[in-house]
């Protein structure tokens, strides 16, 4: 009974350490890979962002207390201090020595990216015998990634550099969104990596429904508890599938149910965004009901037709209308959205029983929060007025989200679907990243 006391013993901290090990070498993979993909966009993007938008440069301002949406991105953030409360980020254009990397102030961060590390109080010097002509810092009205600068923050820089070199500040918006979508290789596999296992996630969980017993509740903190288990992050509340319509009780998925899952997972400076449909069958049926089959191909029809349109190379507002141009074409009808209002709701009932269907799109960017108003780059959608000029790069990072109606004669009723997919554009098109939504999952 002791060796057997014994055994247990050795066996449990065994097991014990190999968990540690596990998760420490995971903490240590995630650390590297974000380190990784600092330097290679320091190195490879940054000269060509700085000069495409003729900065001569960058100060990116930081302040104690409030977390930086960019400090990520840079391996910048603030230390608690006393005398420095703001950190400036700063990178010159030094012509053919290449841009120099500076940190001044309270900011720590990775050593090897950056070759100066001074006071805030060198700050005016610093940026005099620089003589910058154009100054890009972190001030947006629509691009909130650009835009982390604090009113304090921006007195503090202004009072160190002067009246001179106040006069040369512009917005970094430009700047920043190259600089964030113009991907290196190693982000887009970190994407993908999310991207695949949120997916996975999501169809498992749908499998796990036993129709009139599973509860959205409970459903939904199964899910925040295998996010937590394998260390992501997610939104403030527990999510699962949804169906508005067809419930017999609120809160119970029932046999009928057409589920819809809008969700997205956090992972190292990632934010993925889009969808996953089920089906729960009635008692006697064998497979999905016929209309709303023909609701879906009707989405992957019009998926195929924006597949082949996307390209790199255009503004997202001449893609939009490139797309509608292509849609109908095919004889879609387009009743477009504006975002706040039942415009799109409105124009689809219009249509009533007709047989044309109709769509809208909204192609929003996405990459490091997974939210359409929040990440920066090109997102064509008719209510984005402010993407336009933004150009479709090379590795653009985008939700393949779009919306399709038709008449469905069993229910005498036009239905609208959303499809949404997480997707790269490249020199070839539209790229999947992983298995695309092409079935709706059945739930037995």
């Amino acid at each position: 009974m002791r060796k057997m006391k014994m055994y247990m013993a050795i066996l449990y901290v065994v097991l014990i350490t190999m968990g540690f090990s596990a998760r420490a070498q995971e903490a240590r993979a995630r650390y590297e890979t974000m380190k990784m993909i600092r330097k290679e966009k320091l190195d490879l993007v940054l000269p060509g962002a700085m000069r495409d938008n003729k900065v001569d440069m960058w100060i990116h301002v930081m302040q104690d207390g409030h977390v930086d949406p960019l400090y990520l991105d840079l391996g910048v953030r603030m230390r608690l201090t006393v005398n420095d409360t703001t950190c400036f980020v700063i990178f010159t254009d030094r012509g053919k020595k290449g841009i120099e990397r500076a940190v001044l102030g309270g900011g720590r961060g990775d050593r090897a990216l950056y070759t100066i590390w001074a006071p805030e109080n060198d700050l005016g010097a610093f940026v005099a015998e620089r003589d910058p002509k154009v100054i890009a810092v972190n001030m947006s009205v629509g691009i909130p990634a650009s835009n982390g600068m604090s009113y304090v923050g921006y007195q503090r820089l202004t009072e160190r550099i002067g009246k001179k070199y106040t006069a040369r500040l512009i917005s970094a918006e430009d700047l920043i969104s190259d600089f964030r979508v113009r991907r290196v290789q190693s982000e887009v596999i970190a994407f993908a990596k999310v991207c695949e296992m949120q997916r996975q996630l999501m169809e498992e969980t749908y499998r796990r429904i036993v129709p009139g017993v599973t509860t959205y509740e409970e459903l939904g903190w199964w899910v925040q508890d295998r996010v937590m288990e394998m260390g992501l992050g997610h939104g403030p509340v527990p999510s699962g599938p949804s169906a508005p319509r067809g419930r017999l009780s609120r809160n119970v998925y029932t046999r009928g149910d057409f589920l819809s899952w809008d969700w997205g997972l956090h992972y190292l400076n990632f934010g993925t965004d889009y969808k996953r449909y089920g089906y729960i069958l009635k008692e006697g049926e064998t497979d999905i009901p016929k209309g709303i089959k023909h609701l879906w191909n009707t989405g992957l029809r019009a998926r195929e037709i924006y597949r082949k349109t996307i390209k790199i190379g255009y503004s997202a507002g001449d893609m939009r209308d490139m797309m509608i141009k292509a849609m109908e074409a095919e004889g879609f009808v387009y009743t477009p959205s504006d975002d706040y209002s039942s415009s799109y709701r409105d124009q689809m009932n219009e249509m009533g029983d007709s047989d044309t269907p109709g769509f809208y799109f909204d192609c929003h960017a996405v990459g490091n929060t997974g939210n359409s108003e929040v990440a920066v780059g090109a997102s064509i959608a008719p209510f984005r007025d402010s993407r336009n000029k933004y150009i479709i790069q090379q590795n653009h990072l985008f939700a393949f989200e779009f919306m399709v109606h038709v008449w469905i004669p069993e229910t005498k009723s036009r239905r609208s679907l959303n499809l949404e997919d997480n997707a790269i554009v490249t020199e070839k098109g539209v790229e999947a990243l992983y298995p695309r939504n092409d079935n709706i999952i059945i739930i037995h």
